[in-house]
């Protein structure tokens, strides 16, 4: 296994999108162990400007450039999905640690060929799993493992995001649509996320699934598609999911809500990404407010530390304590 020995980890960013800039680099530039050693995007001056503006010592217009520096230990990419397999498979021929937004690949086929490459390689590779880090849904896994509501039997989670902010993050005339480039659309990015949380809350994976959906075109915004999906989810302890998703609402409408139900009658209500509560048998509940802040609101730089950590030997002992605190 390709193992490094030195104090800090050499990161490289492929693509200075939203995720890219605003997630990946606010969260190595703070982590210790790291060292932001290169950015590469399509967009050359952009990347100049990210890269002054976090004194990025190698600026690229080309990710096999940026994979080549010798600076480079791992690449983090967040370029669109449709580019992701081929430059996870050049990374990883490179003897490059990879840390993979989702939706990993557009096919399940070039996922299985990317997690097949890094295993006979040697190397780490992570998906961008960050939701798993945001501090309400980390504390309600902990609650869950001290049998606060005894065994999870039904869960109900709810997501729903205004048509505008998406318009904003992805135009209608973006890739992301391209179902043939995105793997689904908006829809499966934004799906995908919960789905893993659920399967990390519960400890299950999913054994059956029924879902359903529809699209409205939204001529006002550039005939965005306001998605609509509705699924229901069997796991393999026999627990339940309801899941919501839909980006038909105004920006006051949005939402974000998780309810884990429990075979003792408490129950865990998870309010966007800062609020927690628990309801037990006394007639007040137990409440926690989270205030983070940047990249940790959402567990993106929890998760990136847990990536460094698993890099980096000299990090295992942090990274396990830093697990039991979580």
């Amino acid at each position: 296994m390709f193992k490094l020995s030195k104090a800090e980890v050499g990161i490289g960013i492929v693509g200075l999108g939203f995720v890219g800039e605003k997630a990946h680099i606010p969260s190595f530039h703070s982590i210790a162990g790291s060292k932001l050693v290169a950015v590469s995007d399509i967009d050359i001056g952009h990347a100049k400007k990210v890269a002054e503006k976090y004194r990025i010592e190698s600026v690229y217009d080309s990710y096999k450039d940026l994979i080549r520096d010798p600076k480079v230990d791992a690449v983090v990419i967040s370029a669109p999905t449709f580019l992701h397999h081929q430059i996870a498979m050049y990374a990883i021929s490179s003897g490059r640690h990879v840390l993979c937004e989702i939706p990993m690949a557009v096919t399940m086929q070039e996922a299985k060929e990317m997690v097949d490459a890094a295993e006979r390689s040697g190397v780490i590779f992570m998906p961008g799993l960050n939701i798993r880090f945001t501090p309400n849904y980390a504390k309600a896994k902990m609650l869950i493992e001290e049998r606060s509501i005894g065994n999870p039997i039904t869960v109900f989670f709810r997501e729903f995001l205004a048509a505008e902010v998406l318009a904003q993050q992805w135009p209608p005339n973006s890739w992301a649509w391209d179902d043939q480039k995105s793997g689904g659309g908006p829809a499966l990015t934004m799906s995908l996320l919960s789905f893993d949380l659920l399967r990390w809350i519960l400890q299950s994976e999913i054994v059956r699934i029924h879902s359903v959906s529809k699209d409205v075109i939204l001529h006002e915004l550039g005939e965005l598609r306001g998605y609509n999906c509705l699924a229901i989810l069997e796991f393999s302890n026999g627990a339940l999911a309801s899941l919501q998703f839909s980006a038909l609402v105004r920006p006051a409408m949005s939402t974000n809500r998780l309810e884990i139900l429990g075979d003792n009658l408490n129950s865990l209500v998870a309010i966007g990404n800062d609020r927690l509560e628990l309801y037990g048998d006394n007639l007040d509940k137990l409440e926690w407010f989270f205030k983070e802040k940047g990249p940790r609101v959402w567990g993106h730089y929890q998760a990136r530390r847990r990536a460094l950590h698993s890099i980096n030997p000299r990090e295992q002992k942090a990274s396990h304590n830093w697990r039991r605190r979580a």
